[in-house]
């Protein structure tokens, strides 16, 4: 039987990333792939849901990368998270205050745009307890799962090709991709 060590190397080698367990480094990568601080003071609200534990949240972090995403997008995120050409986008629906939230948002849904929002592990706040990735970024969930060794309470989307990250479920005591929402 596979150990969830052995697990997490095939994994590592196959996402080819190395083994990231801190709060420090998954942020530094997240920023190499061109992400930036999201204020999650201002955003938690928007950002905190049934998969994201407010005490743990530490940090939270936008991309704005929609030539990456579209590369990388499933064909699943490709089909669901297109523009809709049929309503035009109106910045200021939700009022001038919640402007940017709602550019955000709309960036989301067209597969332009990300979230991700790290918790601290409860017995100590360098390591990553839980991560959340709001958008259509599974191959992101994957990699960080891979890197992390966290196997997050949203699966996402995984598609048929998940096949490790569906396998660290039973060692988290979860059918494969079954979500385990706090609520």
């Amino acid at each position: 039987m596979t150990t969830y060590d052995q697990l997490l190397e095939s994994a590592r080698e196959h996402y080819n990333v190395p083994a990231m367990p801190l709060v420090d480094d998954v942020a530094s990568f997240l920023v190499s792939l061109g992400a930036t601080p999201l204020d999650l003071d201002r955003y938690g609200e928007d950002l905190i849901d049934e998969f994201v534990d407010p005490e743990l949240a530490i940090v939270a972090f936008t991309l704005r990368a929609p030539q990456l995403l579209r590369q990388r997008a499933s064909s699943e995120e490709l089909e669901n998270f297109a523009s809709d050409s049929s309503s035009e986008f109106d910045p200021l629906e939700y009022g001038e205050a919640n402007e940017e939230w709602t550019v955000y948002s709309h960036e989301i849904e067209e597969l332009s745009r990300i979230h991700v929002v790290l918790e601290r592990a409860d017995h100590t706040a360098e390591r990553v307890g839980n991560f959340r990735v709001y958008g259509g970024a599974q191959w992101l969930r994957e990699m960080l799962w891979a890197a992390t060794g966290v196997v997050p309470r949203d699966p996402g989307s995984p598609t048929s090709g998940s096949t490790l990250f569906g396998r660290a479920f039973q060692f988290a005591d979860r059918a494969p991709f079954t979500a385990a929402p706090l609520v």
